[in-house]
């Protein structure tokens, strides 16, 4: 049963309500829960943060409160797994899991 490649919104929206799970620059684990209302909640290593996201012509952005600017990415999902793309065209991928698993 081959897995549909989702793009753009179509991918954005299967990520909220649920977690990505993966590793930030130094390697550290890092999970991010997504609710339906714009509310980013991270888990980075050990500490827990709380931002905004928004849509903007395609790309998902993300602000938290200690970013200088947002940070916008193309996400797409190819079953369980997500790829953030960034302006540079550098991709980070992230395990999905079902709904809020780490409580955040």
């Amino acid at each position: 049963h081959p897995t549909v490649r989702l793009t753009g919104l179509d991918a954005w929206n299967a990520l909220v309500g649920n977690t990505i799970a993966g590793k930030n620059s130094d390697g550290d684990p890092l999970f991010e829960f997504y609710t339906k209302d714009g509310v980013v909640k991270q888990l980075d290593d050990d500490e827990t943060a709380t931002g905004k996201w928004s849509v903007k012509a395609g790309k998902v952005c993300f602000e938290f409160p200690d970013d200088d600017e947002e940070t916008c990415y193309k996400v797409t999902v190819d079953g369980n797994v997500a790829t953030f793309t960034d302006d540079d065209g550098s991709g980070k991928r992230y395990e999905i899991l079902t709904g809020n698993p780490k409580r955040l």
